[in-house]
C-alpha cells in the first residue's frame, strides 16, 4: 500500500519532533558543564554586588550619624525646655527622643543582615565554582566517603523546605512593611524645613509634625531591614541549593568509582558488634535499677494505703513518681532490645552491600535481598510512625506536669519534689525516644543504600556491558556516547528546523494560490527570509551543550550563534518594519510626493535603529566593551542633535504632519493671525497661498506650535447676530420680533433656524440674539444667505412699523426754563455740547 504525500510528510515531521524533544531533554541533562566564559561571568557577579553591599553599609551607617544629630537636637530641646516639664511640646520631645532610640536596634539589624548577606554570598561562590570545576576522576573512593556525601545531601534537602518556608514568610513582612510606609505616608502632616529650628518651636504641634516624619522614616528603615531579610533568606536558600547542586554532581562521580574494600567492611562491623556490647552492659544495669524501682514502689502503695488524710496528696504524688520510674525504665529497656534487633539488621545490610559492591553472588540473589530491604523499610516507617506519636502523648504528660508544678504553692515542698521526679522520669523517656526515632531513621537510611546499589549493579544485562564500556570511552573530554548523541541531536533539529521552514513555506504558497491575503503574504515572505545556515549553527549550538567542550571552542561557537541569531532576527525584523512603513503607514497617508518621502525618511531610520543595535549587539558577544562606545556615539548624536536643533526639530514635525494628519494639501487654514490655503507640505517648510495671493512659508515645527484652524473640515457654520431695537416700541409688536426673526431665517435655502430671543435690555436699545446654521462650509454661501436675512428682516420691520435703535443718549435736566427745553430738543441727534453752552 502506497502512502499519501501528506501522511508521509506528517508522519516524518511527528518522528523528527519526538527526536527533538528527547535530545533536548539529554541537553538539559547535560547542561552541567557550562562553558568557561560563563564561569567568567558568574565569578564577576558577586565581585558587583560585594561593592553594592559596601555601599549599603556605608548608607547604613551615614543615617545613624542622621538619626544621632537628630537625637542630640531633640534632647537639647528637651533640656531647654524642661522648666515646662508638663507641657505638651515636652510629652511631644520625650516621646521624639524614644521613636530616635528606636532606631538604633533598627540600623544595628540592618548591619547584621548585611553582614550576613556578604557572607553567604562568599559561601554560594565558593559552592558555584565548585561545582562548575569538579572534575572526574579515576581515583576509587571508598564506601564512607560516598556515605558521607550521600549524608550531607540529605542534610541539605531536608533545610530546603524550611528556608523556603522563611523566604516566603520574609516576603509577607515586606509587603506588611510596605503596606505600613504607605499608611504613614497618607497620614503625614505638612513637613516643615528646618528640624532644629521646629524642635526650639513652643508650638508643639510643628514639633508633633516632626514627629510624624521621624514615624515615617522608622518605617522607611525598617521596611528596608525586612528588604535585608529577605535578601538573606533568599541568599540562604541559594546557598542551600548551590551546596546540594555540588553534593549531587560529587555523589554522581563518586557513584562509578566506589569500592568497599574487606578493611572497611571489617571495621564497620566491629563497630556494629561494640554498640550490642554497649546496649547490652546497659540492658544488665537497667534489670537491676528495675528491681528497686519495683521494690520502691510496693513500699510507696503501702504507706499511701496506711496514710491518714493530711498526708494523701504528697504520696498520691510518691506513687505517681515510682511508677513513672519503672515505667520508663520498661520502655527503655523494650527500646534497647528494639536497637538490638536494628544493630543486626544492619550489620546484615553492610554484609548485603558488600556483596553486591564486589559483585559476590548472583544478581537473582541480589534482586531478593533488594525486595527484602523495601519490605524492612516500609515497616520501619511505620515504626517511626508509632513512635513519634509515643513521642506526643508523652510530651503531652510533661506538659501537664509542668502545669501541676507552676500551680502549687513551693512550701509544700514533698509535694513539689515528687512532681519534679516525675518530670524528670517523663523527660528521660522523651530523650530515649528520640534517639530511639534517629536509630530507626539511620537503619532505614542504610536500607535505602542497599537497595541503590542494587539497582547500580542490576540495572544492565551482561550483553549490554561490552556496548556500555565501548560507549563509555573518553574522546577529547567526553564519552562516545556523548559525541553520537550529539551528532544525531545536531541531524534531528536541523532536519526538524528546516522542515518545519519548508512546511510553513509550502502551506503558505498553497493558501495563497487560492486566496490573496496581504496579511499572510507578507508573513510568508518573511518566512523566506530564514537562513539555512542560522538553523544549522543553532542545531550545532544546541549540541554542544551535551559535550564538555573546551572553553574557548564552546565560547567561540556560542559567540558565532549569537551572531547568526542578530542577523536573522534583524533580517526579519527589518523586513516587517519596511512591510509596515510602506503597506500599513502607507494606506493611512495620501500617496503624495510628500507623504512617501517622509515615509523613506522614516523608514531609513528604522533600519538604521536597528542594524546598528544589532552590531552592538554582536560586537558585545565577542568580549568588546561597547559602553565607551556607545557613550562615544552618544555625545556625538548630542553634539549632532544641538547643531541641527531646528532642522531636526522641522524634520519630526514633517512625520507629525504625514501622520496625524491635522492638515492636508488643499485645506483652508488660519494660524495666528495668517490664513489660506495648504499647497505643500516639506520635511522642513510648508507653503501657503494667502487670500490676498501672497505665498507664505512656514517651518513645521513654527506650526504645529500654534493653535491651527482647519476649516477645510468643517461641515457646517455656525452664526450669530444681534438686532437692536428702540425702548419705545409697543409690547404688541416687541412680542413679534422672534417669529420675524425665525421667518426671516427659515425662508432662506441650505440653512438651519436654531434659536431667536429677546437677549437682554442694552444701554440705548432692546437686545435679539439670532442663531442659526449655514449647512455648508463655503464663506461664500454663508454670505448670501446672512445677506438675504439682514433683507428680509429689514423688510418686515418696515412692514411692522419696528425701529432699529440708534446709539443715542437722551439728558434730562430739571430747573431749565422752557426756552431751554426747546433749544435742547432741537439740537441734532448726537450733537455735542458742553456744560458752560447749556447754561448761557
Amino acid at each position: 500500500m502506497v502512502l499519501p504525500k501528506r501522511t508521509l510528510h506528517r508522519i516524518v515531521i511527528e518522528f523528527s519532533l519526538g527526536l527533538l524533544v528527547f535530545w533536548l531533554a539529554q541537553s538539559a541533562v547535560a547542561q552541567d558543564a557550562a562553558p568557561q566564559a560563563q564561569i567568567g561571568s558568574e565569578a564577576a557577579r558577586p565581585k558587583s554586588s560585594a561593592e553594592d553591599s559596601l555601599s549599603r553599609t556605608d548608607l547604613i551607617k551615614a543615617a545613624q550619624k542622621d538619626v544621632a544629630s537628630a537625637m542630640q537636637a531633640a534632647e537639647k530641646a528637651l533640656a531647654e525646655d524642661s522648666k515646662a516639664s508638663g507641657s505638651d511640646k515636652a510629652v511631644v520631645l520625650r516621646q521624639l527622643v524614644a521613636t530616635l532610640k528606636q532606631f538604633d536596634s533598627i540600623y544595628e539589624r540592618q548591619l547584621s543582615a548585611q553582614q550576613e548577606i556578604e557572607a553567604l554570598s562568599i559561601e554560594e561562590r565558593k559552592y558555584q565554582e565548585a561545582a562548575k570545576t569538579l572534575e572526574t576522576s579515576d581515583t576509587p573512593v571508598s564506601v564512607s566517603e560516598l556515605d558521607t556525601v550521600a549524608s550531607e545531601l540529605e542534610t541539605q534537602k531536608a533545610r530546603l523546605p524550611s528556608l523556603r518556608t522563611a523566604v516566603n514568610q520574609a516576603s509577607t513582612q515586606v509587603e506588611q512593611a510596605r503596606q505600613d510606609l504607605a499608611e504613614k505616608r497618607e497620614a503625614l502632616p505638612v513637613e516643615n524645613s528646618d528640624e532644629e529650628s521646629v524642635l526650639r518651636d513652643v508650638n508643639s504641634d510643628s514639633v508633633r509634625a516632626q514627629m510624624a516624619r521621624w514615624e515615617l522614616k522608622r518605617a522607611e528603615e525598617t521596611l528596608r531591614l525586612r528588604e535585608l531579610v529577605l535578601e538573606r533568606e533568599k541568599r540562604k536558600l541559594a546557598v542551600a541549593e548551590a551546596a546540594v547542586e555540588l553534593l549531587n554532581r560529587r555523589l554522581t562521580l563518586m557513584a562509578d568509582r566506589v569500592t568497599f574494600s574487606r578493611e572497611e567492611f571489617d571495621d564497620r562491623l566491629q563497630q556494629i558488634e561494640k554498640e550490642e556490647l554497649e546496649l547490652k552492659r546497659e540492658l544488665k544495669k537497667m534489670d537491676a535499677q528495675q528491681i528497686a524501682n519495683e521494690s520502691r514502689l510496693r513500699d510507696a502503695r503501702q504507706r499511701l494505703a496506711n496514710a491518714p488524710l493530711n498526708r494523701l496528696g504528697e504520696l498520691s504524688e510518691e506513687v505517681e513518681a515510682r511508677r513513672l520510674a519503672k515505667e520508663s525504665l520498661e520502655a527503655k529497656m523494650s527500646g534497647l532490645n528494639r536497637r538490638l534487633e536494628l544493630l543486626e539488621m544492619r550489620k546484615t545490610a553492610w554484609q548485603r552491600r558488600h556483596a553486591v559492591i564486589n559483585g559476590i553472588g548472583k544478581p537473582a540473589e541480589w534482586v531478593s535481598w533488594k525486595a527484602e530491604a523495601a519490605d524492612a523499610i516500609a515497616a520501619l516507617e511505620q515504626e517511626q510512625r508509632a513512635v513519634i506519636l509515643l513521642l506526643q502523648d508523652w510530651k503531652k504528660q510533661a506538659i501537664t506536669i509542668e502545669n501541676k508544678i507552676s500551680n502549687l504553692d513551693r512550701e509544700s515542698g514533698s509535694s513539689v519534689r515528687w512532681l519534679e521526679q516525675q518530670l524528670q522520669s517523663v523527660q528521660s523517656l522523651l530523650d530515649h525516644l528520640r534517639d530511639q526515632d534517629a536509630y530507626i531513621e539511620k537503619t532505614q537510611a542504610l536500607l535505602k543504600k542497599v537497595v541503590e546499589s542494587v539497582n547500580g549493579r542490576t540495572e544492565h544485562q551482561s550483553w549490554h556491558e561490552l556496548l556500555e564500556l565501548v560507549l563509555d570511552t573518553q574522546f577529547n573530554g567526553n564519552r562516545v556516547r556523548d559525541w553520537g548523541m550529539a551528532l544525531m541531536a545536531v541531524w534531528g533539529l536541523f532536519s526538524v528546523l528546516v522542515l518545519v521552514r519548508n512546511f510553513l513555506i509550502g502551506a503558505l504558497q498553497r493558501y495563497l494560490e487560492r486566496r490573496r491575503n496581504a496579511l499572510v503574504g507578507e508573513f510568508f515572505a518573511g518566512v523566506r527570509q530564514t537562513r539555512t545556515l542560522v538553523l544549522l549553527m543553532i542545531s550545532v549550538y544546541v549540541s554542544t551543550l551535551l559535550l564538555d567542550l573546551d572553553p574557548m571552542v564552546n565560547s567561540f561557537i556560542r559567540r558565532l550563534t549569537i551572531v547568526a541569531v542578530l542577523f536573522q532576527v534583524s533580517t526579519w525584523v527589518s523586513y516587517f518594519l519596511r512591510v509596515w512603513v510602506f503597506d500599513y503607514l502607507g494606506r493611512k497617508t495620501k500617496r503624495d510626493q510628500t507623504s512617501l518621502g517622509v515615509l523613506s525618511i522614516f523608514n531609513s531610520l528604522s533600519q538604521l535603529t536597528v542594524w546598528s543595535l544589532a552590531l552592538l549587539l554582536a560586537l558585545q558577544s565577542f568580549g568588546v566593551d561597547v559602553t565607551a562606545l556607545a557613550a562615544g556615539l552618544g555625545i556625538g548624536g548630542v553634539a549632532v542633535a544641538l547643531a541641527l536643533q531646528r532642522i531636526l526639530g522641522d524634520l519630526l514635525s514633517s512625520l507629525s504632519i504625514a501622520f496625524d494628519k491635522p492638515f492636508v494639501t488643499g485645506d483652508f487654514i488660519i494660524f495666528d493671525d495668517l490664513l489660506g490655503t495648504v499647497e505643500h507640505i516639506g520635511i522642513k517648510t510648508t507653503r501657503i497661498r494667502s487670500l490676498h495671493g501672497e505665498q507664505i512659508i512656514c517651518g513645521n515645527s513654527d506650526l504645529l506650535n500654534t493653535r491651527i484652524r482647519n476649516f477645510k473640515r468643517m461641515k457646517e457654520r455656525r452664526v450669530a447676530f444681534e438686532i437692536r431695537i428702540v425702548y419705545h416700541t409697543p409690547y404688541e409688536k416687541l412680542v413679534k420680533v422672534p417669529t420675524l426673526l425665525r421667518n426671516a431665517v427659515e425662508a432662506q435655502a441650505n440653512v438651519r433656524f436654531d434659536r431667536a430671543h429677546f437677549k437682554a435690555y442694552g444701554e440705548f436699545a432692546l437686545e435679539f440674539e439670532v442663531v442659526y446654521y449655514v449647512l455648508s462650509a463655503d464663506y461664500n454661501d454663508y454670505m448670501n444667505a446672512q445677506q438675504a436675512i439682514n433683507l428680509r428682516i429689514y423688510e418686515s420691520f418696515e412692514k411692522e412699523g419696528i425701529q432699529f435703535a440708534l446709539p443715542v443718549r437722551s439728558l434730562y435736566l430739571q430747573g431749565m426754563p422752557r426756552g431751554g427745553e426747546t433749544e435742547l430738543s432741537g439740537l441734532e441727534t448726537g450733537g455735542e455740547k458742553t456744560l458752560a453752552q447749556l447754561r448761557a
